[in-house]
Order: C-alpha cells, then sequence, then structure tokens
C-alpha cells in the first residue's frame, strides 16, 4: 500500500510536471522527490512518468488517477486548514507577484493599504510565470499579480491595469534628460537585455526587428531589478514596463517615454474555483486607484 505522501509526490510531479517544481511545492529538495518517485514506481511496478525534454509527461495510468489523487488532496487541505485555522486567519492576504512588481507596485499599494488598516497581515511571494498556476492550484497563494497572460481553463485573469513600455538609462548617459526617445536612438546604444525566450524580450524584438534594427545587447539578465542595478552602473540601458519602476526610479536613473504604442497588462491570476475574499479584492482596488493617479 502506497502511503499519503507517495500520493502527495505523485500529484505535485504531475501539476508541476518537473522534480525541482514538485519539491519546491512540497517544500523538499529534488532528491528527495526523486527517491521518493523512484520508490513509487519500483513499488507499484510500472512508471508514473514519461521523462521527456520538456518535462515529466504523466503515462495514461498516471492520468487515470487524477480524480483520486485530487480527492486525497483536497481532503488532506481540509484537514491542514482545520490545524492551522488560526494561522490562516491571522493572514488575511496571500499574494504572488512577479519579481519587478514586488519591488514597486505590491509594496507600494501594501503601504497604503496598511496606513488604513494598521493590523492587516498578509504573505507575499515571488513567483516566475512558469511557477504561477502549481502555486496557486496548491492554494499557495489566494492570487498573482503579472504582466503575463497563461492560458489555462483551471486559471481566471482580470486586467486592472496597463502601463507602456519605458527605456530607464542611467543619469550619465547621452540620452538622459530626455522625455522621449525613439528605438533608432536606442539602438545606437549598449542594450542590456533578457532571456531570448523571455515573453518581454520576444516582444521588445520584433519592436526592433519591424524597424530593421539590430541593437547591441552588451548584457542579459533573467528580471528585471537585475536589468535595472546594472543600469544604475552605467552598463546599458534597458526597456522595461512601467509597472517596475512605478513610484521607485533606481537612484541614479531616469526614464524615458519611448516611440511605440504598446501598453503591458497588469492582470490579476486565479483559480476559477476559488473565489478572491474581500480582503484580497480590497488590496487590488487600492492597487487600481494608486496606478489610476
Amino acid at each position: 500500500m502506497i502511503s499519503i505522501r507517495q500520493v502527495e509526490v505523485i500529484r505535485a510531479v504531475m501539476v508541476a510536471r518537473s522534480v525541482s517544481g514538485a519539491a519546491q511545492l512540497l517544500n523538499v529538495s529534488p532528491a528527495a522527490v526523486s527517491r521518493m518517485l523512484r520508490h513509487t514506481e519500483s513499488q507499484i511496478g510500472f512508471a508514473l512518468f514519461s521523462r521527456a525534454p520538456n518535462g515529466f509527461v504523466p503515462m495514461p495510468e498516471a492520468h487515470a488517477l487524477l480524480d483520486d489523487l485530487e480527492q486525497v488532496h483536497s481532503s488532506l487541505s481540509r484537514i491542514e486548514a482545520r490545524l492551522t485555522g488560526q494561522a490562516r486567519t491571522e493572514t488575511a492576504l496571500r499574494i504572488g507577484t512577479s519579481p519587478g512588481l514586488g519591488l514597486s507596485v505590491v509594496p507600494h499599494a501594501l503601504s497604503r493599504l496598511q496606513a488604513r488598516q494598521p493590523d492587516l497581515r498578509f504573505e507575499l511571494g515571488v513567483m516566475h510565470v512558469d511557477e504561477v498556476l502549481p502555486l496557486l492550484e496548491f492554494r499557495r497563494y489566494d492570487f498573482a499579480l503579472t504582466i503575463y497572460e497563461i492560458d489555462d481553463p483551471r486559471l481566471n485573469i482580470r486586467k486592472i491595469a496597463e502601463a507602456p513600455l519605458v527605456c530607464l538609462m542611467s543619469l550619465d548617459h547621452p540620452l538622459a534628460g530626455r522625455e522621449r526617445v525613439t528605438l533608432e536612438e536606442i539602438a545606437a546604444h549598449p542594450v542590456i537585455g533578457y532571456n531570448p525566450q523571455a515573453f518581454q524580450q520576444q516582444l521588445i524584438d520584433d519592436m526592433f526587428r519591424s524597424r530593421g534594427l539590430a541593437p547591441d545587447y552588451r548584457a542579459r539578465c533573467r528580471v528585471m531589478s537585475t536589468a535595472c542595478v546594472l543600469v544604475e552602473e552605467n552598463l546599458g540601458l534597458t526597456l522595461l514596463d512601467r509597472f517596475t519602476v512605478h513610484g521607485r526610479i533606481p537612484e541614479g536613473t531616469c526614464v524615458a517615454a519611448i516611440d511605440i504604442d504598446y501598453c503591458f497588462p497588469l492582470n490579476v491570476i486565479s483559480m476559477r474555483d476559488a473565489p478572491l475574499s474581500r480582503d484580497a479584492e480590497g488590496f487590488l482596488a487600492e492597487v487600481e486607484r494608486m496606478l489610476a493617479n
């Protein structure tokens, strides 16, 4: 007979499609997940997942277990909620956010909200786009704030604001002091870019390509907050959404508008089967008011 822990490991790998993702969901090491999965497959006598280049793909036998796995997980979640009920009620908000928003819009909105609600308690966690679904599905966070859109029928996506792409540069940069710059001017200087497969980088590349431009990427970063630090050190300029520097332009830098017509959405992503609480809606209303000013 397999254990409850084995059930949770199977479900976590099925949701995350990777050992490392399952380990994060279960708050254990990847090695522990791998050992448990190998032990389980050896115990039952067949493989539950196909190890493909794009991750762990559930075998038909594993898919057949999905409903039962969900029932066990739901039961365990209810037990945990009852056992830790007091701790849960103390934390009114559990917010997941992309890295840039977690350094700008979200803390600013929380500060404004706490000025009116001094007893406000919250948990704030940073997540990347591939972590949004599993962390929401495991109820680690109530909702996620991100500029990304994720196409999944289990998710509810609501746009609450939008902001343009802007250029961030040091105060010593030749383009500093300009209210607006062109893509042609930007391409004439060293640029700090992002992972070529990242959504925002592909968008930026398409904009340059449409004008026959090939910017000089002197550095690449995984997240925009890292690019901001490099800009502070005058290692190049960068393009990012205005949300990332909302109310918190890095010291020694300035922002200029760009001659393009594009805005990033600010999306609230939540599970369709988990309506947001009044506290969550109150926080989101604060974000909307703040960004509307």
